[in-house]
C-alpha cells in the first residue's frame, strides 16, 4: 500500500514537471514565432510617384494644400518645413535631400543582440531634418520578439548631433548619436510644444543629472516612475521634461514607452521616415 504512494506521488511529481517543461516550451516556441514573424517589418516608402517640389519650395508662401503635398514627398511635417526653410538655400537643399531617402529603397539587415532581441537596420544613414536642443527621437527598430518596444533619445548638442539615451542592460545612459537613429528602419523627429527656453533647462538638466545611469527595462514598475537612479530611453526622456512640469507620456501609465511619447498631444512632428505617414505609430 505504502509503496503504491510512493509510486503515486512520484507520478503525480513527474506529471507536474512535465507541465511545467511543456508550458515552458510553449512559451519558448511563442516567443520564437512572435520574433521571426517580427523580423519581416519593411521600411515604409511611397507607393506614388516622386514629382519636382523645387517649384513649391520657391514660393513666397506656402498654402494648406502646398504643405500638405511636401509632407506626401518628404516626410515633412508643416512644423518640419518651416523649420527648414527657416535656413533659406540650405534648408530647401535639405529638403530636397530628404526627398530623395524618402523615396529610396532599403534592404532590412536584423541585428539581434539577445534572447528574442533585435534592432532592425536599413542599409545607409537617412538625410534628417535640421535639429534644435530638446527634439526627441522615436524608432519602433528595437523588439523584444513580437513586441516593438522601440528607442527613444533626448537631442542634447544640436550642432554635434547628440543624444542621450539609455540603451540596453549592462549598460549606462550616455551620449550618442543622431546617426544611431537615422540608419534604422524608421524614426521620428519630435518637438514638445513648450519654448525653447524650457528645452534648454531640460538638456541642461539632463546633461548634469541623468547621464551614467543604469538601465533597467521595468522602470516604473519595480522602481518609481518619479525617481530615475535605475532608468530606460524612454522613461529618461519623459523624466527629464516631467521635471519642468510637462508630462510627455500618452496614456499615464507605470511604465513609459518610445510609442507613448510618440502620441503625446504635447508633441509637434518635425519628421517621420520608415513609418506610414497616414498612421504614424498608433
Amino acid at each position: 500500500m505504502k509503496k503504491a504512494k510512493r509510486l503515486s506521488k512520484k507520478l503525480i511529481t513527474l506529471i507536474v514537471c512535465g507541465a511545467v517543461i511543456l508550458a515552458i516550451l510553449t512559451a519558448v516556441l511563442g516567443l520564437e514565432i512572435a520574433f521571426a514573424l517580427a523580423e519581416k517589418i519593411e521600411c515604409w516608402t511611397p507607393d506614388y510617384e516622386k514629382i519636382n517640389i523645387r517649384p513649391v519650395l520657391e514660393k513666397q508662401t506656402l498654402t494648406d494644400e502646398d504643405y500638405g503635398v511636401l509632407y506626401e514627398q518628404t516626410g515633412l511635417t508643416k512644423f518640419g518645413v518651416d523649420r527648414l526653410l527657416k535656413y533659406g538655400t540650405s534648408g530647401k537643399n535639405r529638403i530636397l535631400s530628404i526627398q530623395t531617402d524618402y523615396f529610396g529603397n532599403y534592404e532590412v539587415e536584423n541585428d539581434k543582440f539577445g534572447p528574442f532581441l533585435c534592432t532592425d537596420h536599413i542599409d545607409r544613414t537617412i538625410t534628417h531634418a535640421f535639429l534644435e536642443n530638446g527634439d526627441i527621437l522615436v524608432t519602433s527598430s528595437t523588439h523584444f520578439s513580437g513586441w516593438r518596444i522601440g528607442h527613444a533619445g533626448l537631442v542634447t548638442n544640436s550642432y554635434n548631433y547628440e543624444v542621450l539615451q539609455s540603451g540596453a542592460l549592462g549598460e549606462l545612459s550616455d551620449i550618442g548619436y543622431v546617426s544611431e537613429f537615422t540608419d534604422r528602419v524608421n524614426f521620428m523627429i519630435l518637438s514638445p510644444k513648450v519654448e525653447q527656453e524650457i528645452k534648454d533647462k531640460v538638456v541642461s538638466y539632463a546633461l548634469g543629472n541623468l547621464v551614467g545611469k543604469s538601465y533597467f527595462a521595468p522602470a516604473g514598475v519595480l522602481t518609481s516612475k518619479n525617481k530615475a537612479n535605475k532608468t530606460q530611453c524612454a522613461h529618461l526622456v519623459w523624466y527629464a521634461y516631467k521635471q519642468f512640469g510637462i508630462d510627455l507620456d500618452c496614456n499615464g501609465g507605470l511604465i513609459v514607452t518610445p510609442r507613448d511619447l510618440a502620441n503625446s498631444p504635447y508633441m509637434e512632428v518635425v519628421q517621420v521616415f520608415g513609418f506610414d505617414p497616414e498612421k504614424l505609430w498608433k
